[in-house]
């Protein structure tokens, strides 16, 4: 009897949950199922961009439509390879028509397609997502503030102003033309892939250097300005934007050139 009454005063003392109250393991179960999130996007790993880049946005969106939209958002990087391929190409193209020519080069316009893809896509991603926030450490802070935060920030507005001078005047100059002349030289050049390929590529490119840097110059200095300004993850799709027109420019400059 006494055991009995001691499972009985054992028993007493264990409470149970009355029914359909909460409880927050069933409760996250729940609330995990009812919405998707999305996972960080990261540059690439060989670029060793910190993990909290705060470029990509941990969006949730609950159908296609909203996947879509949130895309660029949530992976900024493949965004730009795909826009800035599709751009390259595409003002070649309509360069091309506006010339007047019955058939598309296509020599050509592969220049403009796999500078577009190798270097505007994937290599500016690394120069101003990685070697531009760390050059200037606070380029990210500063491009995703308020607008009304942005005029009182004196170390932004710095950074903002060596960001334009970087990509103008060593970016563009040293390693963007030289690139594209050895890009355009290996694609449409008479002799091929061979030793001095580099070298023909750099002549054409000093010949040319002094136009070139100043067409450059007067349409991405003040660009530049707007776009350094703007929130970090629309930063290379507003580039694009005005790129599109550059590379119009370019395609009507250089294009047709042997």
């Amino acid at each position: 009897m006494a055991a009995k009454a001691g499972l009985r005063a054992a028993q007493g003392t264990c409470t149970r949950r009355p029914c359909g109250q909460w409880h927050p393991f069933r409760q996250n179960w729940k609330s995990s199922h009812k919405r998707r999130n999305c996972q960080l996007s990261r540059p690439a790993r060989a670029a060793g961009a910190p993990e909290a880049d705060g470029i990509s946005v941990n969006v949730q969106y609950t159908n296609l439509w909203e996947q879509i939209l949130t895309f660029p958002k949530r992976r900024p990087f493949a965004t730009n390879v795909i826009i800035a391929t599709v751009k390259t190409s595409l003002a070649d193209l309509i360069v091309q028509k506006a010339e007047g020519k019955e058939k598309i080069d296509w020599q050509r316009n592969g220049v403009f397609t796999a500078f577009g893809f190798a270097y505007c896509g994937v290599a500016q991603w690394f120069i101003y997502v990685t070697v531009f926030t760390r050059v200037c450490p606070n380029a990210v802070r500063f491009a995703n503030l308020p607008f009304a935060d942005k005029l009182k920030d004196r170390a932004g507005q710095i950074d903002l102003v060596k960001q334009t001078c970087y990509d103008n005047f060593i970016h563009y100059t040293f390693i963007y033309f030289p690139t594209f002349y050895i890009f355009k030289e290996s694609i449409q050049g008479d002799g091929g892939i061979t030793t001095d390929l580099a070298n023909k590529a750099l002549n054409k490119y000093w010949n040319n250097c002094i136009t070139d840097n100043l067409a450059m110059w007067s349409l991405w200095v003040p660009f530049d300005l707007m776009i350094y300004a703007a929130p970090v993850w629309m930063r290379l799709p507003l580039n694009h934007g005005v790129s599109l027109a550059w590379t119009m420019i370019l395609s009507w400059m250089r294009g047709g050139e042997k």
